[in-house]
């Protein structure tokens, strides 16, 4: 039997029941005029996935289920599969229904809820416990589908594992409903799951993923979409667009495996392959499936996560602080490829200890960018700050308390910008702080910080520099000035100042104290055995770590950075929000307490006393 399938890979808005809705219908009538048996929608494509406490609000619950019966009746002979909450005496449920001929032919209830990272299924959600393929009408004939949610088919660590209990409960199609965030070389990933469920199986399989941005309060997610699908020997027959909406249409074969895909209203491109297979259960035969660089990966996640944020929340314009320096450089190109140089305005403001150089530069960049620049001097408020402290209070001993005013007067004007932007242009500030700067606590609170979002912040400091190279590769020329790769990283609060780091050692170090969780003395442990990663310790000329330190000088740079880290979590709590694109970020996704006296270092209890 041959069944056409829409993959509906649509953004839903959080909280938008109605908006989410219209969408879906636009689709399902789409997928009806291009012929579908079956159209299927992301995990919770009614509410938007990041609905949080939004669960405990029974109103808001029970309008999705007002949406879902709206779908329903105008379903016909084209199935729906659609994310949705269900409920019953026991609690609520992340549900897939599937409806037809406005009926609803099941509710296959998620089965394994995640409690790790930024998910909290099981704060909110009673798990499923039935599981049954869900029959719809094809063509006169009767198909079973096993259709799950998102985490289960991502069923290593679990003692069920739904879809092989569909397969041999007599699905005849896997369908799996997904908002899963996106991290560079997930693609890969996902690919090998569904892979080892084809195998194991010998079902052909729809994965549906969601697409656009939500958020769990201090990390923005970025779902790409990149939804697939496969026959049942393990041939990928599909695959939707990286973080953008689309829909595909492709004809699975349960006989023979032929595929033919098209883009529904003549979108991009349309392909035709077929495989022979013998029955249900077909030769095996695994398939690649093709790789971003990633560079490529993370800037077209920061691009898209600055633009449905902006529209999500509803802002016209943004505010880019531009220094001359890498970081706000990789910043104003993202905000530029997110809203159009129309919606972007640079701001430089010079102090007398900026140099001539980084000045140029800024302004170079804005014109290469077609940005409105504007230059707002910050040196008079600075004296006349300080006069009045010291007049009125005391004289000032630090330095870096002198410092940071020159952060904060920034800080003060930019937020003065945002706030008096006209009501129907409204304005956000954006922040370039990166991953490593946040760690080591190197950005200035209630300054620099200021804004109502993070860019770069789940980006290394390394990572800064590759992918502001990969901004200028893809537009295919120079519009981050070379200089700006030369220049030793500064802050410039004060003249002739440099960032006091090694950011080749430090900012892989961040990344393994972060996002791989290893223990500073697992690291010390690792460099005396020279099974550190060279190539992610190499410096900018080339040279290896162990060329650079003594096994000494690394134990205390490791130390020194677990420490900064630890110190510096107040400043974190009070961050704006940032994008997430790492396996591991900073904000609801790491959640670290501010008091701890933890220094990362095991006592000797023999001298404990």
């Amino acid at each position: 039997m041959d069944i056409d399938v829409t993959l509906s890979q649509v953004n839903p808005t959080t909280g938008d029941i109605k908006g989410n809705t219209d969408r879906i219908v636009d689709s399902l009538e789409r997928a009806e005029q291009d012929g579908s048996d079956v159209v299927v929608f992301p995990e919770m494509a009614i509410t938007g996935y990041c609905i949080r406490d939004l669960i405990e609000d029974e109103t808001f619950v029970d309008e999705n289920r007002r949406a879902l019966d709206y779908i329903r009746r105008r379903t016909g002979d084209t199935a729906v599969v659609v994310g949705v909450i269900d409920r019953d005496d026991r609690g609520v449920y992340n549900a897939a229904a599937v409806l037809q001929n406005g009926t609803v032919r099941g509710i296959a209830r998620k089965v394994l809820l995640p409690n790790y990272r930024y998910f909290d299924d099981e704060r909110y959600f009673e798990a499923g416990e039935d599981i049954s393929p869900i029959q719809i009408a094809v063509n006169g004939e009767q198909m079973d589908l096993g259709v799950t949610v998102c985490e289960d088919m991502w069923d290593e660590e679990y003692d069920r594992q739904p879809i092989t209990e569909l397969a041999d409960a007599g699905a005849d199609l896997l369908i799996n409903i997904n908002a899963s965030p996106f991290e560079a070389g997930k693609r890969q990933t996902r690919h090998e799951i569904i892979q080892r469920h084809i195998e194991q199986t010998g079902l052909p399989l729809i994965y549906v993923n969601t697409v656009g941005v939500a958020d769990v309060e201090k990390n923005i997610l970025v779902f790409d979409g990149d939804s697939l699908a496969y026959a049942a020997d393990g041939t990928l027959l599909a695959k939707a667009a990286q973080f953008t909406e689309d829909s595909v249409h492709v004809t699975v074969s349960q006989d023979d495996a032929v595929l033919s895909q098209s883009r529904s209203q003549s979108q991009s491109r349309s392909q035709s392959q077929s495989r022979s297979q013998s029955d249900s259960h077909s030769q095996y035969t695994p398939t690649t499936i093709s790789t971003e660089r990633r560079e490529k990966e993370l800037y077209d996640a920061l691009v898209m996560g600055v633009r449905d944020y902006a529209r999500k929340t509803g802002f016209e314009k943004i505010l880019e602080p531009i220094s001359g320096g890498i970081d706000s450089s990789l910043g104003l190109a993202v905000c530029v490829d997110a809203l159009g140089p129309e919606n972007v305005i640079a701001f430089n403001l010079p102090s007398a200890v900026n140099t001539e150089t980084t000045k140029s530069i800024a302004k170079v960049l804005a014109a290469n960018f077609g940005v409105e620049y504007r230059t707002i001097p910050v040196q008079s408020i600075y004296d006349e700050i300080l006069d009045t402290y010291e007049k009125h209070y005391d004289d000032i001993d630090s330095e870096t308390a002198k410092e940071n005013v020159y952060a904060r007067v920034r800080g003060l004007l930019m937020m003065l910008v945002a706030n008096d932007s006209p009501a129907d242009e409204s304005a956000m500030l954006v922040s370039n702080g990166n991953e490593t700067e946040m760690a080591l606590g190197y950005v200035t609170l209630y300054g620099d910080m200021d804004g109502g979002l993070d860019i770069l912040g789940d980006l290394s400091k390394m990572e800064v520099y590759d992918v502001a190279r990969y901004v200028n590769e893809r537009h295919g020329e120079e519009l981050i000035p070379a200089e700006t790769f030369e220049i030793e990283p500064s802050a410039e609060l004060a003249a002739d100042q440099v960032d006091p780091f090694d950011y080749s050692t430090v900012a892989p170090l961040v990344d393994d104290l972060l996002e791989n969780r290893m223990d500073p003395a697992e690291l010390v442990a690792q460099f005396e055995t020279e099974e550190l990663d060279s190539e992610r310790y190499r410096d900018r000329q080339g040279r290896s770590v162990y060329d650079r330190y003594t096994i000494e000088a690394f134990e205390e740079t490791v130390y020194d950075t677990y420490n900064r880290l630890t110190r510096s979590t107040f400043k974190r709590v009070q961050a704006p929000p940032i994008i997430a694109v790492s396996s591991r970020a900073f904000g609801t996704d790491f959640r670290e307490p501010i008091i701890n006296k933890w220094d990362g270092r095991p006592l000797d209890w023999d001298e404990v006393g």
